[in-house]
């Protein structure tokens, strides 16, 4: 079962990714918050395996989020597909990867198979 954690300004993409977590098998939400700054108070509370990142979060704090969830892979989601987004540098064990937000179906069923 994969953990997952959702950072994401919008309320409801927030609550459409919420809906896509819960509804696949094999992935458990463990946590959906507005900011980073929401998901850093939860460090002590939640591992996740992948975090779910709105590609707007300053990448300072995807890469806050990439050190203090250093065992999760951190995806950063992105509305834009004309412009390739940069994935910021991360101390985190696994390399994030961008992926456009209407991918994540997709995504979900590819980590909890």
């Amino acid at each position: 079962m994969k953990k997952v954690l959702i950072v994401e300004s919008h309320p409801q993409v927030r609550a459409a990714l919420a809906d896509l977590v819960e509804d696949e098998p094999g992935c458990e939400l463990v946590g959906v918050v507005a900011a980073a700054a929401e998901a850093i108070s939860l460090v002590s509370d939640v591992s996740p395996d992948v975090v779910l990142v709105d590609a707007d979060t300053p990448d300072r704090l995807s890469h806050q989020l990439g050190e203090l969830f250093p065992l999760a892979l951190l995806v950063l989601l992105t509305a834009v597909s004309e412009t390739p987004r940069k994935c910021p540098e991360s101390s985190a064990k696994t390399p994030p990867v961008c992926i456009l937000k209407t991918a994540a179906p997709e995504f979900l069923r590819s980590i909890s198979a």
